[in-house]
């Protein structure tokens, strides 16, 4: 039911997944890191990177303060409570922009991973505008190795 016109229940001419098998959640945390990277930059206090960790994780925090000269976002947040969920919402904002521009099939197959009611099913406009440079990022992420 869920290919379209061009496929065969066979998986002929089927392509590999666009997200290389990860977590659609996990891609979308990466992504918003980068989108709001200079309020990482400004989380010092070890209570507040502990609580903040405790959310979005410290492959995402790293991520993306290794990435703020690509960061969006240029309100800053303090609240790492407040943050977190910023960056879980434009990270699925983003990807869903990001796979808006992708052919059906590819779109739902990361789509049907995904929580229902997430930002990827109602992308804003500026989410469309960074999602190509964000998702490019993420997706050489996925391809690096794991050490």
């Amino acid at each position: 039911m869920l290919l379209d016109n061009d496929m065969d229940s066979d998986r002929s001419g089927w392509e590999p997944d666009l997200l290389r098998g990860h977590d659609p959640r996990r891609a979308a945390l990466l992504a918003g890191s980068i989108w709001h990277a200079r309020s990482l930059r400004k989380l010092v206090s070890q209570s507040d990177l502990t609580v903040f960790i405790e959310f979005i994780g410290a492959e995402a925090h790293a991520f993306g303060i290794r990435h703020v000269a690509h960061a969006i976002a240029n309100k800053l947040i303090a609240d790492p409570e407040k943050l977190a969920q910023q960056i879980e919402h434009d990270g699925h904002a983003c990807l869903g922009a990001w796979l808006n521009d992708r052919p059906v099939l590819e779109r739902n197959r990361v789509f049907l991973r995904l929580p229902v009611g997430t930002a990827a099913e109602n992308p804003a406009p500026e989410h469309g505008n960074a999602s190509a440079q964000l998702f490019s990022l993420v997706v050489a992420h996925f391809e690096i190795p794991a050490r």
